[in-house]
Formats: structure tokens, sequence, C-alpha cells
């Protein structure tokens, strides 16, 4: 669950390269959040867009919206993700494209004449849809080929063998000629060339990038990203032009795998990796590209079809901007210089109107680049904006084999972004990080805001069969923590510096410390440790059942803020804006500035022996790299100001050794609380499965609460009994109302609970309940007398709990049902906890032989009878128990089941049979019982529920 709002975390619709490239954020969270932590005319900024999807929804809500995207490629999608164009003139752009001059006719008929053929069945003149070409070699992108067959299609002769579907025909000598005739490529190539910035150490990329086209596709592809370029047009409608031949690209190319699809373009060393392939498909340009415009015009239809239509972002320059005309969105990139757009100057010339505060910061962290990223973003930077903004990219990692950026490169850049826009929040503004990946990358989110001096609100993280974002809540410095002081009155206080709600001032280690400040003492790895069992403890015995380690690591992390300790860390640890020299300061290839380009050993240490031979190396430590600018690379350094977080000057290289010997801080952090769970000596958490943990001292467990999958069930079923019809959209926001902070439950629990106990008849527009608890607690008392008089016909003696004997039944008590000797029977004859049996819904039992224990449950509530009661009753060979349970709950007892191992253990330990009441009244009311023919009735999936060859038992 994602907290207050909907629970759907699925993605939105994107654009394929996209989805790759930068995944879009899920468009139900940021709707709920935005709701919930901003109202109309407030301002929301996304610090590292990925295609302006935060601001889209900001302003959909009547929002102002900053969007500094994480690259040229993103911006380009958000000019179209803001401004949407009018497809109308989205149209009349594609179609006076395809008929601008060209040579002696137009475009798209000169793009068309270098692939012509003739129908192989009618003989007249028509365009190929893709050439096949057989590769005689395996030397890499620039084998040797030959064309072996075509595909095309006839309109002419569409009605006659073949129809209007793709055909297959052997070459002849007019395609031959043609597919190896000159067309100019060599032109073609030197202009193209001249987009794709060089890299060090991969001289020869972006000529293999080239070659990954044939001579027709590179012209044809060229002479359309010429005509998009030299024509004058509205920035929206050029931006889908460009993003109609970003798709384009590769399903042109020798990577094509059909039409419209392509393999992924795979770099390694400064190369190209060679195609495994013996075949590759020469695919028309213009027909990619008219794929490509088609699916653009759709996604940009999707766009215009929203909830609340086709609404028009009005762009601004800066923050200030936003307060004083009519601009409701600002658009940028997120570097050094892209940041200033957050500066209020209050004494610009001519700008007398207020700048407004920013009340949310919501959107996803940086993307941590690989290889294949990078490559596909240079080459499709490269290809679509040109060199400049192909130079922005920290492409000279793209000589490397590898490319595995620490974990903290990711931390320091949300720092440092934090830090930008921290002065133009407000108070009681919110920062929501919307966080990919695994354990590491909520660390990192976490870590780079206690960089910047935000406090932890929460931090919660999905079970990894969840396909769900985890999601981190900071409060920029100076906010209140909630509650924050408040008067005998419920009146908020203004903090006292140094006293009640200062959010500086931690707890101080002993009994009687007073409080103090976090920067008061070094950080302390026993007193972290102490901290993460003290928060896991309070976290299991606030959830009462066991949790996984992802769950606990939002909790430990929350606890570590609230002592100080995160802020500790991080001060020791992270890099601060303009601090020369700090230990993290690296690119996203994980090295200094000037350790980026080839991975060999022998570059590496000529490099080293150039640092050791300078003049000065103590003075070069203390100096910091001149920032180039954004989008231009350091010629000093060899790397791209923006492969760095903004505000994080460069440092020396450093050799092997002392990295090893100063560890990555988030793989650190993560480390100390796995070993502090994990300790052979430790006594109060126990890991009673893989990565599942459990409290294991006596003490927290007896003040362990109801476990949160019974308390969840027992909202579902109070909520849908008496709210009346309730849409699911309300239900799921008023069930995660009910629920915060340890009791977060996941969205797999609360649906198997919905689906137990909504009505047939319910609908998503109107969800209601079947039970009612008058009729269930009748029909528990008359399944308890149908089990009594069974007893008695077994000749077996019979008890029924004590608070199930004041049940009424007819004109008396349940209790009525044993005679005089049963009723003050002593039960201790049965097993020594006498007290625990005489809470049991129901016993047969012959004293000193066998007992048979029957605890009787309409809901899929297990915990009192199995984990309670009957774990204080020994396990003996000769008590045999029964779960009875109502046929309606028959998936939530199997969900909870499988999804708690204390209660597939207490089943096992307590030799536990489940039969459905259903199936207990029928074998009940057999005669004669006998117990011999129960087994075919025992189970979750009985036996007589499986069909026909079951059918002899109902006639035995």
């Amino acid at each position: 669950m994602t907290g207050r709002g909907p629970l759907d975390a699925q993605p939105g619709y994107s654009l394929p390269v996209f989805d790759r490239l930068a995944p879009a954020p899920p468009p139900s969270v940021l709707a709920a959040r935005i709701d919930l932590h901003t109202g109309p005319g407030d301002v929301v900024v996304d610090l590292f867009g990925r295609g302006a999807w935060v601001a889209r929804a900001a302003v959909d809500r009547q929002r102002r919206a900053i969007s500094l995207e994480s690259s040229p490629l993103t911006r380009m999608l958000a000019e179209v993700v803001l401004r949407p164009p009018d497809v109308r003139h989205l149209d009349a752009a594609f179609q006076g494209m395809a008929a601008s001059p060209r040579r002696e006719s137009s475009l798209k008929v000169s793009i068309g004449d270098l692939f012509a053929t003739r129908c192989a069945t009618c003989g007249r003149t028509l365009v190929v849809d893709e050439v096949v070409w057989s590769v005689d070699d395996e030397a890499g992108v620039a084998g040797r080929a030959r064309p072996v067959a075509r595909h095309y299609r006839c309109a002419v002769c569409r009605d006659q063998r073949g129809g209007s579907e793709q055909r297959q025909a052997p070459l002849d000598a007019d395609d031959l000629r043609r597919a190896t005739a000159d067309v100019g490529a060599e032109a073609m190539r030197v202009s193209l060339r001249s987009r794709f910035p060089d890299i060090d150490g991969a001289e020869t990329l972006p000529d293999e990038l080239l070659d990954l086209h044939t001579a027709r596709q590179l012209v044809a592809l060229g002479a359309i990203l010429e005509r998009i370029e030299s024509d004058l047009r509205a920035a929206p409608v050029l931006a889908a032009l460009r993003l109609a031949l970003l798709h384009a690209i590769l399903p042109a190319s020798r990577l094509a795998t059909g039409p419209g699809r392509a393999s992924a373009l795979r770099v390694s060393s400064g190369h190209v990796r060679p195609q495994s392939g013996i075949q590759f498909r020469e695919r028309n340009p213009w027909l990619a590209f008219e794929d490509a415009f088609r699916g653009v015009r759709g996604f940009i239809q999707r766009l215009e079809g929203g909830t609340a239509g086709p609404i028009q972002a009005r762009l601004g320059e800066d923050l200030r901007s936003l307060g004083e005309g009519t601009a409701t969105a600002v658009l940028g990139l997120a570097s050094a210089s892209g940041l200033l757009v957050l500066r209020d100057d209050p004494n610009a010339y001519g700008r007398t109107a207020p700048t407004p505060r920013v009340r949310l910061v919501i959107g996803q962290p940086p993307m941590r680049p690989n290889l294949d990223r990078l490559a596909a973003s240079y080459h499709g930077t490269a290809w679509v904006l040109g060199r400049e903004a192909a130079g922005s990219l920290p492409v000279d990692a793209l000589a490397g084999s590898s490319l595995r950026p620490p974990w903290s490169w990711q931390a320091a850049a949300i720092g440092h972004a934090l830090e930008a826009v921290e002065p133009a929040m407000a108070r009681d503004g919110r920062v929501i990080q919307l966080v990919d990946g695994g354990p590491e990358a909520i660390i990192a989110a976490v870590m780079g805001g206690a960089t910047a001096g935000y406090r932890l609100l929460s931090a919660r993280m999905s079970d990894p069969d969840e396909n769900a974002a985890a999601i981190v809540e900071s409060l920029p410095p100076g906010g209140l923590l909630p509650p924050g002081p408040r008067t005998r009155a419920n009146v908020g206080l203004e903090p006292v510096p140094g006293g009640a709600g200062d959010p500086d001032i931690v707890p101080a280690p002993g009994l009687f410390a007073p409080p103090e400040r976090f920067d008061r003492r070094p950080f302390s790895a026993a007193d972290a440790a102490r901290t993460v069992t003290e928060t896991a403890v309070e976290t299991l015995r606030a959830r009462g059942e066991p949790a996984r380690f992802e769950r606990l690591l939002g909790e430990i992390l929350v606890g570590l803020d609230r002592a100080g300790q995160l802020r500790r860390l991080a001060t020791a640890t992270m890099p601060t804006s303009g601090s020369a020299g700090s230990d993290d300061d690296r690119g996203p290839d994980g090295r200094g500035p000037d350790d980026r380009g080839a991975e060999d050993d022998r570059r590496a240490e000529d490099d080293r022996s150039q640092d050791v031979s300078s003049d000065d190396p103590a003075s070069a430590a203390r100096t910091p790299v001149e920032d180039p600018g954004p989008g231009r690379r350091s010629a000093a350094t060899g790397a791209l100001s923006s492969a760095q977080p903004p505000g994080v000057t460069a440092r020396p290289r450093r050799a092997s050794q002392e990295r090893d010997a100063n560890p990555d801080p988030v793989e650190r952090l993560l480390a100390l609380i796995r070993n502090e769970l994990s300790r052979p000596t430790q006594r109060r958490l126990t890991e009673i499965e893989p990565d599942r943990w459990w409290l294991a001292d006596p003490g927290d467990l007896e003040g362990a609460a109801t476990p949160l999958a019974d308390r969840v069930e027992w909202a579902v079923f109070s909520l849908l009994s008496t709210a009346g019809p309730i849409a699911e959209t309300s239900f799921f926001e008023r069930i995660a109302s009910m629920f915060g902070g340890h009791d977060l439950p996941d969205e797999g629990l609360v649906r198997a609970c919905l689906d137990s106990y909504r009505s047939l008849a319910s609908t998503p527009e109107r969800l209601i309940t079947g039970d009612d608890l008058l009729r269930r607690s009748q029909e528990h008392t008359d399944l308890l007398a149908t089990i009594a008089d069974a007893g008695h016909r077994l000749g077996m003696r019979v008890w029924i709990g004590r608070r199930e004997q004041t049940r009424r039944l007819g004109d008396g008590l349940l209790g009525d049902l044993l005679d005089q000797g049963e009723q003050h029977a002593y039960l201790g004859g049965i097993s020594h906890a006498a007290d625990e049996l005489a809470e049991v819904d129901a016993i047969w039992y012959v004293r000193g032989k066998v007992a048979f224990l029957f605890e009787v449950e309409w809901t899929a509530m297990l915990d009192e009878p199995l984990l309670r009661r009957h774990a204080r009753i020994p396990a003996d060979e000769s008590h045999i128990r029964f779960l009875v349970i109502a046929p309606e709950r028959t998936e939530l007892v199997r969900y909870k089941l499988a999804r708690s191992p204390l209660l597939r253990d207490a089943m096992d330990a307590g030799n536990w049979h489940v039969i459905k009441s259903a199936h207990l009244r029928t074998f009940l009311a057999r005669e004669p019982v006998d117990l011999g023919d129960l087994e075919p009735y025992l189970g979750l999936d009985p036996s007589i529920e499986r069909g026909g060859e079951q059918m002899p038992l109902f006639g035995g």
C-alpha cells in the first residue's frame, strides 16, 4: 500500500524507448500524494524528472510545477507531455515533411526510390518493406553481408494470391543493383558523424554506431533528420517529430528483428557488441518512421484523453515566474545550472512579486547508469538532438568494460539537489521519493536526504513479490516533526531552539542524560546497532507478526534518524556541497573524475604515475576542478560535469587500497543493519525463514499486539458491514487511513480480506457484504450444539468452552447439553494445561486415551486459537485438533497460512486438521457416525469436492 491513497502502483503509459531509459512513475501514487500534501496553487518540484510526469500530474490538479529533467531526451519528452500538440497540427507537419522537396521529387518519394522493387506477381513498381541480408562472417557490426530476399506488399494485386499481406520473394538484378549502389552515403556519414562527440578510449564507437545502418538507411534517416531540423515549427510539434525519429532509428538498423522491433544496443569496452545472428533486416527508414509516428501520435492522443482533458502548461523561466504571471510550469535539466531556477534573487531588477514556496518535492531518484542504458542514451541523443546535447552525458564511461557506480553517487546526487531546493521550501513541506530497487536504493535515498539535513518521516518498502515502488517521505530542515510540541488545549507551539520541538535535538545515551544536538557526538556503530535492535523489536511487537527484512528496513531507518545516527553517518561519510576532496566525489561510473576512461591497468597505472610526478600534489588535492558549465566536457578531467551531482567538486585519484579502506557509506549502513539482526549473540530477534524476522525474547512475545493480518480482516468486515454500499476506491482509502507506520498492510492482504467478505453481488462501484454478525453468532452456536450431540452419540464425554456455555440455545443455554458430570469435569486428566483446555470451543474425550479438540471460527482470525490458546497446550499424539472454518473463508485461510510461517509451524506442531463447517455438518449428520469416514472431509481442498471419483463415499 502507498499510505493514504490508491493501492495501484502500476506505471502509466509511456513510449518504448523511455520505458527502458527512464520509466515513468506510477500515476496513481503521484495523484494521491499531490492531493494529500498540496492544495490548488501550490508549487510541486521534481528534481530528477523522467519526462515531466510529475509536473503534468500537478498541473492537471491546478498546481504549479518545476521539472528538472534527468537527461536531454527526457527534456524533449517533457515538452510533449506538458504541452501535447494538436494532432491535426502534428498530422499536417508529417504530411508536409513527406511532400517537402528533395532533389527532383519529394522526401517520401526520394526515399522510396532507394527501396524500389517490382511485384513478383504483377510486375508493377512498388516500395520494398525490408530486405533480408545474410552475414557471411561474424567479424562484427561491419562484417561482410549480401542481400538475399525482399519483403513487400502490393496494393494493386492485393486481391490475388497472397492478398495484402507481406510477401517474400528473391531479389532480381535491379534489386541487387539498388542494394549496392552508391547513394551518397559518405557525405551523409560525415554530416551525421559530426553529431557524435568524441570519446577518449572509444574513438571508433561513433563510426560503429553509424555502421549499424546500410548506406541506403543512412541516407534516408539523414534526410528525415535534415527536414525535421530545417523547418520552423512549434516546440511541441518539433519534439514529437524528434520522438518519432528516435523510435525509428533502431528498427531501421541491423538490430531490427521485425516491423517496429529491434534488439537492444550493446556496447562494451568502447565497441558495439557484434550480433550473433546470421541475418539482419534492412528496414525501409520511411516505413519505420511512419510506424514510429503512429506510435507517438497515439501516445499524444492518450495524453489528451486524460480525465482532465488536454491541459496545456504555460512555461516560465524560474521559480519566481510561477508567482509573477500566468506561468504554470518550469522545465530545466538536473544540472548545476538547472538548479539555479530554484533560487530566489530578491534584488532582481524589475521583479517585485513574491517568490512562491515549494510545498512538495516528489519524484524518483536519478537512475544509476549502466553501459547499455548509457549507450542507448548516447546513441539516441546524438541522432535527434546533436553533439552538444550528447556531450552532456558521461560518455567517457563507454570506453570501459563495465559501469557500476557506487550507491553513494546516487545518495550524493539526491543530497545536493535537496540542498539546492531547501531555501525555497515551506517549513511544512514534504519530500516524497518513489524508489525503484532494493535495500541499497532506499538507503541511498535516505542518506541523500540526511546529507542535506532532512528528517526522515517514513520509509516503506514493498515485499519482493509486489510490483510497487518504495516510498521515502522526508521533512525539510527546520520543519516540525509531527505531532510537534502542543499545549494542553492541543494548540501547536513554535519549537524552542535546544528544547521542545527542535528537530536537531535527539535522545542522548544513558537513562538520565538530557537530550542533545545530533552533532554533539560522532557516529557510533555500537549505538547504531543498539538502535537497530530496539527499533526492529518495537516494530515486530507493534505488527504482532513476523516481517520481512524489507518491511523492517524502513522502520529501522526511521529509528536511526530519530536517534541522530543517520545524520551523523551522513556527515562523516557523505560529501557536502563545495567540499573539495570528499571521499565520495565520484561520477556515476564509481570513480573520481580523473579515473574515468579505459579500464585496463596500464592506463590506470600511467595516470597514477602522472599524478605522482606533478609539481604540487598537495595543492592539486586542495584545488577544486573548475565547473565547465552545463552540457560541456571538462578537458582537465576528461569527464562531464553533469556526470557528478550538482555542486560536487573533483578530487585527485585514489589508489584502490585507499578505496577499500573507505567503503561505500550506503553499503556500510546496510551491512551494519544486516549484521546486527543476524549476529550470533542476538537474543531478541530470530530469523524464522530466510529474510523473515520474529521476536525471540519471551517478554517481547508476551507484549506483542494482535497480528496485523487479523486486525486488517476485522477492519475490512467492520467497514463493509457498517459503511453500507461503498465504492472500491473509497474502501481502499478508508482502510489505508486506519493503518499507518508499523501497521501499514500490503495490498495483497487487503484484497484477500475483501474478496473473502464481499458479496457475490458486489461491483467495483458498490461493495457490500453478505456476512451478518448476529447470523454468524447463531450459526456458531448451532454448530457447537451439533458437535456436542455427535460426541455423545459416539459414546465420548463432551466439553464446551466456558465462554460458549452461556450462549442462548432455544429456551436454554448451550451448557445445558452437558450432563452434571461433564459440566464439573476436571480437564487436567486430558492435559496439564487445564485452564487453557477450558477455553477450547468443544472437546470429545476419553480420559487417558484420546481427545478431539474443536475450534470453530467463522472468521479467518487464527492468532487467538492457534498461537495463543493452543500454544499453551502441550502437543500430544493423543490430542487431535480440528479447525472448523466457514467455507467462505477458505481462500483467506489459505492466504494467511502461506503468509505466516508461525501459523504453518503451529499447524504442523499441534496436529491440526482443517475442516469446513458445511462438511462437518454433513459428516455429523450421518448415521451412524464413524470417525473412520472423516478423512475425505478434511483439508482446504477435501477429496469430496474433487468430483465423481469420490461419489462412492456418499453411499458408504
